[in-house]
């Protein structure tokens, strides 16, 4: 037993740096594993872009966006991200401003830049967003023509070519956390083109492509959806 204290004594005398510093990562690399196993695992990605603050009732939405699912592969894709960016459009802010209401006018243009970066290179393929927003993004050429999705029957919400009037929806109408959002809102679907980002240069042009297959069967069922 001795010869083990003094054996120990030893070791830890000139390793105690080595021993603290091989502890210290363990902890974090068990953390890390952890959180990984533990986080929710996203297929699914929205992106909307309003005035008005929809981080209390990203749960809800979640829940709508779940119920209209027609297909195995919708149910046991994975979580849904929905990620929120405030964004005020021009006729809001000068309402704002007449009314004293706090307007931040560069936190909105970098908001603008946000949401213009999520839907040049970023991970979601559907949008709700405000209709400048929207007519200023399908001029970049960033959305799926209707027609790719529905053919020539266009759903009656169809607001363009490219975007559908997201409160004429049944989808919108049916549920209360859509009820008290601004009229100007589009839902539109990004285009099938690659992104020139890493992360999807990465993932494969397979993996993008699955990926744009599922949000587009999502899209039309959000658009389809009707109360039975």
């Amino acid at each position: 037993m001795q010869k083990i204290l003094n054996w120990f004594k030893n070791y830890w005398y000139y390793y105690k740096w080595r021993v603290i510093v091989a502890a210290f990562l363990l902890v974090v690399i068990l953390f890390c594993v952890v959180q990984c196993a533990t986080q929710e695992r996203y297929a699914i990605f929205i992106t909307y872009a309003g005035p008005d603050h929809i981080g209390a009732r990203i749960d809800d939405i979640r829940s709508a966006v779940k119920s209209t699912f027609t297909t195995d592969e919708e149910k046991n894709a994975g979580g849904i991200s929905v990620r929120d960016i405030i964004w005020v459009n021009s006729r809001l802010a000068v309402k704002y401003t007449e009314e004293g209401i706090y307007y931040n006018a560069a936190q909105n243009a970098d908001n603008a830049k946000l949401l213009y970066n999520e839907a040049a290179a970023g991970d979601s393929f559907i949008y709700i967003i405000d209709r400048e927003q929207y007519l200023r993004l399908k001029g970049e050429g960033l959305f799926t023509p209707l027609s790719e999705v529905f053919g020539n029957n266009l759903p009656a919400a169809a607001y363009d070519e490219c975007g559908v009037k997201f409160k004429d929806t049944g989808f919108a109408k049916f549920f209360s956390c859509f009820e008290d959002l601004d009229e100007d809102l589009i839902l539109c679907l990004r285009t099938k083109e690659l992104s020139v980002s890493l992360v999807n240069r990465l993932k494969g042009k397979r993996a993008y492509e699955r990926s744009y297959s599922l949000h587009k069967q999502i899209f039309t069922d959000i658009v389809n959806f009707e109360v039975k």
